[in-house]
C-alpha cells in the first residue's frame, strides 16, 4: 500500500488519534463507525447507498450524505481507504490548508457535489472511495515531489500515485471506475482552484464567508479572522471562548 515517508509520532493511540486535524478525524471516524455498525448488524448498507429514484421519489435526502461514509466491509481495500484518509487527508488539512479549515471543508464539499453530478451519468452506489481518491489526487498535486511506496515494492513520486493506483485497480480487477471518478473530480478542483487562476483566469472556488464564520463560531480547526467579517458583536465571544484545538492565524 502507498506509504508516506513522513509519519507523525504519537505517545499512545489516543494521543495519535487526537493529534489528527478535526475534519480528517471526523470523516475517518464516521467511515469506520459505519462499517463497524454494519458488521454488527446495527446499520443496513441498503439504507445508505446512493439512489436518485429514492432521493427524488421518496425524499430520502440522507442518501446524498451517507453514500460518502460507507467504505465497504472490513477488507484490504477498506483498510487502504482509511489509511489514505489518515495519511493524505491529514497532511492536506495540516499543511496545505493549515490556515483555513474552511477551505479544506469547501474542497470536500466541492468534491462531493462533483461526484454526485457524475453519478447521474455513471451510476455508483457508494461515493466514499471516489471522494478519498479525489482527496489523494489533490494531495499529490500539492506534494508532487514526495516519495511514496506501493506495497513496499515500488517507489515513485507522489505526483504519479493516483495513476499508479488506478492502473493497479485495472490489473487486479478492482473498482477502477470509482478511482477514475475521484481523479476527474480532483483534477477539476485543482484546475479551478490553482491552474486556472495561475494562468490569469478568474477564481471560481473562493470559500463562502458564511462557512468560515460558522467554523469560527463552532471553534473547529483554524480560521483566519481577518477573512471573516463579524456580523454581530457577540461573534467576538466565539473568538475568545471557542474551545481547544483552534489557533487563530496572525
Amino acid at each position: 500500500m502507498p506509504q508516506n515517508i513522513h509519519q507523525p509520532a504519537a505517545n499512545s493511540p489516543s494521543d495519535w488519534y487526537f493529534s489528527l486535524p478535526p475534519i480528517t478525524r471526523l470523516y475517518g471516524t464516521v467511515c469506520v463507525a459505519a462499517t463497524l455498525l454494519s458488521v454488527l448488524g446495527l446499520l443496513n448498507p441498503i439504507q445508505l447507498f446512493l439512489s436518485w429514484p429514492l432521493i427524488v421519489g421518496k425524499l430520502q435526502i440522507w442518501r446524498l450524505i451517507t453514500c460518502f461514509i460507507f467504505l465497504g466491509k472490513p477488507s484490504f481495500p477498506f483498510l487502504l481507504r482509511v489509511l489514505w484518509i489518515i495519511q493524505y487527508g491529514a497532511q492536506l488539512e495540516k499543511v496545505t490548508f493549515q490556515f483555513s479549515t474552511a477551505d479544506f471543508v469547501y474542497m470536500l464539499l466541492f468534491g462531493m457535489a462533483s461526484l454526485l453530478g457524475a453519478s447521474l451519468v455513471v451510476p455508483v452506489a457508494f461515493l466514499g472511495p471516489s471522494l478519498i481518491f479525489m482527496m489523494t489526487y489533490v494531495w499529490s498535486r500539492n506534494f508532487p515531489t514526495g516519495s511514496v511506496s506501493i506495497m513496499g515494492l515500488v517507489s515513485l513520486q507522489a505526483f504519479y500515485l493516483p495513476f499508479a493506483m488506478l492502473a493497479l485497480s485495472l490489473v487486479m480487477g478492482g473498482d477502477w471506475m470509482s478511482d477514475l471518478l475521484g481523479i476527474l473530480a480532483g483534477h477539476l478542483y485543482y484546475f479551478l482552484k490553482d491552474l486556472h487562476p495561475a494562468a490569469g483566469g478568474g477564481r471560481y472556488l473562493e470559500t463562502p464567508t458564511f462557512l468560515k464564520r460558522w467554523l469560527l463560531q463552532a471553534g473547529i480547526g483554524q480560521v483566519n479572522v481577518r477573512e471573516v467579517p463579524m456580523s454581530h458583536p457577540s461573534d467576538m465571544g466565539f473568538r475568545a471562548f471557542s474551545g481547544r484545538g483552534r489557533r487563530l492565524a496572525n
